[in-house]
This record gives structure tokens, sequence and C-alpha cells, in this order.
């Protein structure tokens, strides 16, 4: 019994009404437990029918309606949900809430809360943002991706010595939170690298971090010779995020981003940072508010 089912069902047993849309929700009840009885496109449920429907849930989920709500789960990590259902899974706190992947530079320590850490190649922490107070890093390099995350190792970084050992955080994804990573760049207050596909929603969501100061990417010379390689650059990218970006980044308060625009909308396509991996390119740091050569 999923949770669609759960709130349908509990929205009846909460309501005064006997007459619900033979849907398919109540064509199911109906038909899987003898619930109602039907009236054309109606089906009616009796105050026995939804005492009825509070024996099953209780019966099939562990779960008693007549203690608690649905909702009430949405704010649950999946061990306090085990205290009132069977299933963990209908905690709506997702498994990573509030939680960060960080790491160092390969070959160097991680530095958090006083301490330090020597990582595997390709390792790294899964921290609470709550746990993290401090770190003697002096910058962040904020990665988009993933695999560039997990595989810095590869990369070919060329970082001027005031930002040679930055914490390195990952923005997020489904798991990882973008919202807690802003969340930790505010708290610790430090001067942020970007490391983002260079499209147009790339772009407009680096220049959006708080103490952003530059880019990480490989010289204009090389990404001027990606986006004319028809091979390499991707105009769907392009095409794709073009409507909800072009003003922010036409009106882009930085040097940099303009000039990353203009270059975009002269080949009308981006790069995606995995590119970054291949040998031969040297990733320097792109000062947001310079105009570069």
């Amino acid at each position: 019994m999923n949770k669609q089912l759960l709130n349908v069902i509990e929205r009846a047993i909460r309501s005064d009404d006997q007459l619900f849309s033979l849907n398919q929700s109540w064509t199911y009840l109906h038909r899987q437990y003898n619930i109602g009885q039907t009236q054309g496109n109606k089906l009616k449920v009796t105050q026995q029918d939804k005492d009825d429907l509070i024996a099953v849930v209780k019966h099939e989920t562990g779960v008693d309606l007549g203690q608690i709500s649905v909702t009430d789960f949405s704010a649950m990590h999946r061990e306090a949900a085990l205290y009132f259902a069977l299933d963990e899974k209908i905690a709506g706190q997702s498994v990573k809430k509030n939680r960060l992947a960080i790491r160092s530079l390969t070959g160097m320590a991680l530095k958090i809360n006083g301490l330090s850490y020597s990582l595997p190649v390709r390792g790294y922490m899964d921290m609470a943002l709550a746990d993290i107070t401090g770190t003697a890093h002096n910058c962040i390099l904020l990665i988009e991706n993933y695999r560039c995350f997990d595989s810095l190792e590869n990369m070919r970084l060329n970082l001027p010595d005031q930002y040679a050992d930055p914490l390195v955080l990952y923005r997020g994804d489904n798991y990882y939170s973008e919202k807690t990573a802003r969340q930790l760049l505010a708290r610790l207050n430090l001067p942020v690298l970007a490391m983002a596909d260079l499209d147009p929603k790339g772009l407009s969501i680096a220049q959006s971090f708080p103490h952003i100061i530059g880019l990480i990417a490989p010289c204009l010379a090389d990404l001027e010779a990606l986006l004319k390689d028809k091979q390499k650059a991707n105009p769907k990218l392009y095409g794709k995020q073009l409507v909800s970006c072009q003003n922010t980044l036409a009106t882009s308060p930085h040097a940099l981003i303009r000039q990353l625009w203009d270059m975009m909308k002269k080949h009308q396509a981006g790069i995606v940072q995995e590119y970054w991996l291949q040998a031969g390119y040297v990733l320097v740091l792109h000062s947001l508010d310079a105009i570069h050569t």
C-alpha cells in the first residue's frame, strides 16, 4: 500500500463525505478490500467502510491513521518512521538530507574541525552540515559534476599559490543537496572557485554562489577550440537553456561571465566539464571580474 493510497484513505476517513469519484485508487480499494458500494461513477463509503479502511491500513502498513497523519512522516528520518510504520521508506526525509561530500586535492590532507585526514586517491568524506565547524583550508573548490569531483587525480590543476590547497566540495545532485552546499559556503565565508559546465545554466548558477571569485577551466584558447569542435561542443545544451538564461548572462555584473557568454553565443554551443578529465587540458583560475585573453 503506497503513499498515494494512504493519502486517499486518510482524506476519506477525516471527511464527512460518503460519495467519492470512482477513480483508480477507489476502484482498487473497492475490488481489493470490498470497500464501499458503487453508484454509477461514484463509490459510497460508509462510516463502517472508513473504520474497515483504518483496520486494513493498520494491518498492512502498521500505520494507525487514528493516531497519526501521513503528512507527519514527511519530517521523519527512516529510523523514526519505524516507530509508526512497518516500512521505513514512508519517511519523507532523504537519507542524505543536510549532508555534504567533501574532500581535498589528491595527495593533500583534508583539514576539518581542527583535524587532518588522509583520504584515498578517489575517496571523500560524507559529513552532516551541522558537524562542520571550521576548516584550515583557505578557499573552496566547488565542483558541479560528480565524475569530476571523484576523479580529481586525472585533472591538471594549475592554481595560484593562495588557492592551491582548497577544500573540495561537491555541488550536489538528487542525494546531496545544492542548498546544503550553499549553506556551507555562507557559513565558512571563504573564497569560492567554481568548476562548472560551460553552458548557459552552468554559468548562471556558478555566478550565483556566495563568495565566488572565479571559474576553474582550461585557458580561453582551449575553450574556443572545444566550442568549435562539433564532436565535443553540445548545441542542444545551448538551445535548451538559452531562453531561461540569456538575460541573466547578458546583464551579468561579471566580465568573465559576459565574455564566456559571448563565446557561447558565437558558437551556439556549450561544453560539459567532463572534458577536463581528458589528457592535455590544463585548468587555470579565471577571475570573475577580469577580461581574459
